[in-house]
């Protein structure tokens, strides 16, 4: 894990803050919970108390980062546990991936999760997932031209798309679907975790090694 600020340093920061230091230890109990168990339901909950008490926590953008970034980590947490790696492949949180093609000045870009290989500075991608809380049709805009951009110096990275929350037109969603290889529901009412992995395994086995020669 490289993200530079994690769900754990919210909590952290909470606790030591003696008017929100009940709800930082309540976050953390939740916390310790799901990172275990790695069920929705657990995950869930702990996003909930999270917006249940956003008035507490204070700072929007404070609230903002927590909830975005925990939702980063569950999705990170999956995959190193319930997906097979091969040698070499690892999987990356908030890192930069790599969108300039050889003939031009290197420039990296940041990517919610990457499954791919370290390549000088930058990360050379396999999978490219962005994790969303809320999908509106805004957010499902910046997605989906991250992923043109990846794909424009990748053609064959596989880009996934998860969320908490849909609050997009099924008709955009449809329009646009061509674009990622899966759009995934993490909620309770609809958990396509199973499905998500599957894909995602079966996109880290599939021809792994032409795609990922230097």
């Amino acid at each position: 894990m490289t993200r530079l600020k994690k769900p754990i340093d919210y909590i952290e920061e909470l606790l030591r803050n003696p008017e929100t230091k009940a709800l930082g230890e309540k976050l953390q109990k939740q916390y310790d919970i799901w990172i275990k168990s790695l069920k929705a339901k657990d995950f869930c909950k702990f996003i909930d108390l999270i917006e249940d008490n956003k008035q507490l926590i204070g700072v929007a953008q404070f609230f903002g980062k927590f909830r975005a970034y925990s939702l980063e980590e569950y999705v990170y947490r999956l995959i190193m546990k319930k997906c097979s790696l091969p040698e070499g492949i690892k999987v990356f949180w908030g890192e930069k991936c790599l969108i300039s093609k050889p003939n031009e000045s290197e420039y990296c870009m940041e990517m919610d999760i990457i499954v791919g290989r370290k390549l000088n500075n930058c990360i050379k991608p396999r999978i490219i997932v962005d994790a969303k809380v809320e999908l509106d049709a805004s957010r499902f805009k910046t997605a989906l031209a991250s992923f043109m951009l990846v794909r424009r110096t990748h053609p064959n990275v596989k880009c996934f798309l998860v969320y908490l929350r849909k609050e997009i037109d099924d008709v955009l969603l449809r329009l646009a679907g061509s674009f990622f290889d899966g759009v995934y529901s993490l909620n309770l009412r609809m958990d396509e975790s199973e499905d998500f992995l599957k894909a995602v395994q079966e996109s880290i086995s599939f021809d792994i090694a032409e795609n990922l020669k230097s």
